[in-house]
């Protein structure tokens, strides 16, 4: 659906989906009918100033709500010149929805050519219906069908006009409204249009975001109306590496919620329902194992999580109901597959069997910057957690990770705000982690160089992962083969350090802290350059600092800070042993211990002891945000940081080891052994 892509309406975000139907519904089609009588229909209007060239040029975006108690209707109508021939392919319909909870009807698709509409809607009948599931392999259905269309006989200079109606009625929602509308950030229209209307017994509230819908409220007979109508338009860019909150642009925001404590008991009853078990449910059994195993409210709350985590997988199914409704923690546990919802529902209802304290909790797990700053709506949040309080202290469980064996290790994760799910209704509450206690990735590469310089050495390496990106690194390699473990593994070190040949690779778990090692053996070429009568090497990992990004286009927020990764530590740690026990051997590089505009704190550690040379590096950032104003300065900073490195230099007279020697010898056999083995002969068959 070409309007998709050019124009911002979201009604409800499909992350949280999980309601697997019993059975697979037929294909639904769409209706086909004139448009509802409310709706105000657009001339064709000029294209815009700033289209020369354009493959597409987009002349009508055209926006309209109508918010009932009963569902809500979106009427769309967009038209677009084909402008070369390269804009030819996007003349083809494609219109998705979800057939439980929507209904489809196009009103018109035509082509306009000099004046003159030729129709290929006719009644409906050569549309194609197809459910494509696109994110299958991710292990994601939505159940949305594709209306689709190919024109005939479409040529560059035609005007494609379309038109249709979305009715989505969503009994979860109990008769709520909400919405975001406006156009994608860069797109141009001739005219854009958003129009919302609501009668007197729906109160609205509404916000309007930084850019060019800027809209006006207008009291009609039946109700309100809010209308945004820009002509000649281009929607300005978001800055860019900014926090979520600064990013959401160029729209309208509206909601039916007075607040999030109506977001929060909207959704109780639905999590209550769902995690309520049956009298013969046997995860009355499993509670009473985890209860039989200890006595610690700590030790089964892991239990719970553990078996959660590892015997349900994680499936996500949007078909049905599945917009905000989990599944049944009995159906969860008897299909042994779920999403966040249902995962999370099964491990609420087993910890409050073992009598532990335990609610949902809705967050948004890449924008809750963005939450924290929004009008209170349920699709404000694509993720669901569980709140464990044990001994007066919160635990966060995430029922979809793996390998979450102790309470202890577990920390508030980043997620800025969630809101609890309760019956008397919450308010957002803030979800900052702790303070890293150590570095959440470590690499380690030991090289073997004592043979020569010119020889492959022995390599040894470490990827030691703790914390979140445990999980993540633990959740990344658990579903592959081992031979396809293993091409990724190799993949991953090549990708690290390109002069290595991973031979022997794999990965284990470290009881005692949770941390997940990716381990290699291999190979390496090491690069020894040769300049002014010396050779040098330079130590991986070994630069502090990068070219801090700080350009920006977007001509909205434009001094919005920048958005760092926080918490976030990383360090290494390299050895090298080098030939002749490092006689002669010196060091071109000194230690670093600096601090980078409050951002980033980096040290570096460098030694040559015993021919073995260590270099140990750390980056760790302080800050999740750098204000505008300081960004030149940090970027300057960084950027000399960035060429401050350590090399090992070699000396002079430096003579090849016995092994090279040995090398080049058996290399110069080899090559005179294949020379003669190519030198002119007899032919025996000629007899020459």
């Amino acid at each position: 659906m070409r309007f998709s892509r050019l124009i911002l309406a979201l009604a409800a975000w499909p992350s949280l989906a999980l309601g697997a139907p019993d059975a697979a519904p037929s294909l639904a089609r769409p209706q086909v009918a004139p448009p509802p009588a409310w709706a105000d229909i657009a001339p064709q209007p000029k294209p815009p100033s700033d289209s020369e060239g354009a493959a597409t040029v987009d002349l009508l975006g055209d926006l309209q709500v109508r918010f009932s108690n009963e569902g809500d209707t979106t009427f769309i109508a967009q038209s677009w010149k084909i402008g070369t021939a390269q804009g030819l392919d996007d003349g083809a319909l494609q219109l998705n929805w979800d057939p439980a909870l929507e209904t489809l009807v196009v009103h018109r698709y035509r082509i306009l050519r000099d004046g003159k509409p030729i129709d290929l809607l006719g009644d409906g009948s050569r549309l194609n219906v197809i459910q494509r599931e696109t994110r299958m392999e991710n292990a994601m259905l939505d159940g949305e069908l594709t209306a689709t269309m190919q024109p005939e006989d479409l040529r560059v200079g035609d005007v494609i006009d379309l038109s249709y109606s979305l009715t989505r009625r969503d009994p979860a929602m109990q008769g709520m409204s909400q919405y975001i509308a406006g156009p994608r950030d860069g797109a141009a229209f001739g005219r854009f249009r958003v129009r919302l209307l609501w009668d007197k017994d729906k109160p609205m509230h509404w916000r309007v975001l930084p850019g060019v819908i800027q809209p006006k409220l207008k009291q009609t007979a039946q109700g309100s109306e809010l209308v945004a109508d820009v002509t000649d338009m281009s929607a300005p860019l978001a800055p860019e590496a900014a926090p979520a909150r600064y990013r959401l642009v160029n729209a309208v925001e509206i909601t039916q919620f007075a607040d999030w404590q109506g977001v929060s008991r909207t959704f109780a009853p639905l999590y209550a329902n769902a995690a309520r078990l049956a009298p013969d449910s046997p995860l009355h059994a499993e509670a009473a194992r985890i209860r039989a195993a200890s006595t610690d409210p700590r030790r089964r709350a892991e239990l719970a999580l553990q078996l959660v985590q590892e015997q349900v997988r994680y499936l996500f199914l949007g078909m049905n109901d599945g917009g905000f409704v989990p599944a049944a923690a009995d159906q969860t546990w008897a299909r042994r597959f779920g999403d966040c919802k249902g995962k999370t529902v099964l491990l609420v209802a087993l910890l409050n069997e073992l009598g532990i304290d335990a609610r949902p909790v809705l967050v948004h797990t890449e924008s809750g910057d963005l939450v924290a700053d929004r009008l209170p709506s349920m699709e404000a949040f694509d993720h669901v957690i569980v709140e464990a309080r044990i001994g007066g202290k919160s635990y966060w469980l995430d029922g979809t990770r793996l390998g979450d064996l102790s309470l202890a290790r577990l920390r508030t994760p980043n997620y800025r705000v969630g809101l609890p799910v309760t019956t008397e209704g919450a308010a957002l509450v803030p979800m900052v982690p702790e303070p890293l206690d150590a570095p959440t990735e470590v690499i380690a590469l030991n090289l073997d160089a004592s043979r020569g310089l010119d020889l492959p050495a022995p390599a040894k390496g470490e990827m030691r992962f703790h914390g979140e990106t445990a999980s993540d690194m633990r959740l990344r390699y658990a579903g592959y083969s081992m031979a396809d473990r293993n091409r990724e593994l190799r993949k991953l070190w090549r990708d690290t350090f390109d002069f290595v040949s991973p031979g022997k690779v794999g990965t284990r778990e470290d009881a005692a802290s949770g941390d997940f090692i990716v381990f290699m053996e291999g190979t390496a070429a090491m690069e020894w350059t040769a300049d002014l009568g010396t050779r040098w090497f330079e130590i991986d990992r070994s630069r502090l600092g990068w070219r801090f990004d700080i350009a920006r286009e977007g001509e909205l927020n434009s001094d919005a800070p920048y958005a760092v990764d926080y918490p976030d530590w990383w360090g290494a740690r390299v050895t090298i042993k080098l030939p002749y026990a490092g006689k002669g051997f010196r060091l071109q590089g000194d230690s670093v211990d600096k601090t980078v505009g409050d951002l980033y704190h980096f040290r570096r550690s460098v030694l040559m002891l015993a021919g073995v040379v260590v270099m140990e590096s750390e980056t760790k950032a302080l800050s999740d945000q750098l204000p505008a104003a300081r960004a030149a300065r940090v970027r300057a900073e960084m950027a000399e940081l960035a060429t401050n490195s350590v090399f090992v230099r070699a000396p002079s007279d430096y003579a090849p080891t016995d092994q090279e020697k040995a090398e080049t010898r058996r290399q110069e056999q080899a090559e005179h052994a294949a020379g003669r083995s190519d030198a002119p002969g007899k032919d025996i068959k000629s007899g020459r």
